[in-house]
């Protein structure tokens, strides 16, 4: 059964599924002796999660931002869904906040909120 992203990062959310990366070994120097390279195949695709968290104080926007890494943290491979497009086996790693004109928390006079982007791999 898949988890709906939604329901990890909250409804102010975009998701983008990047291209898978290319796997390559090399062996030998560059060079008279010459370079050769190994393909391994390719690394599991991108899974790119940018989004916004609003809360009423700058304390629960960061306690919503901790909650958010540890979950990443501890979640490890799992089968997400996001509307009508699945995303088998992916692992986020660490969120991180978007800055925006040096600061990360913006106060918008009855709340703060927060940008983040958070991107993961998918392991098939």
């Amino acid at each position: 059964m898949s988890i709906a992203l939604i329901s990890i990062f909250g409804t102010e959310i975009k998701v983008v599924r990047q291209p898978r990366q290319h796997e390559r070994q090399f062996t030998g120097y560059a060079g008279a002796h010459g370079l050769t390279a190994m393909d391994m195949g390719t690394r599991g695709y991108g899974v790119v999660v940018t989004g916004t968290i609003r809360a009423a104080t700058r304390a629960l926007c960061q306690a919503a931002m901790d909650a958010l890494e540890t979950y990443c943290i501890n979640a490890g491979a799992v089968d997400y869904v996001f509307y009508d497009t699945n995303f088998p086996s992916v692992v986020f790693d660490r969120p991180e906040l978007l800055a925006e004109d040096g600061k990360a928390f913006h106060w918008t006079g009855s709340s703060v909120f927060v940008r983040f982007v958070c991107r993961g791999r998918g392991l098939v």
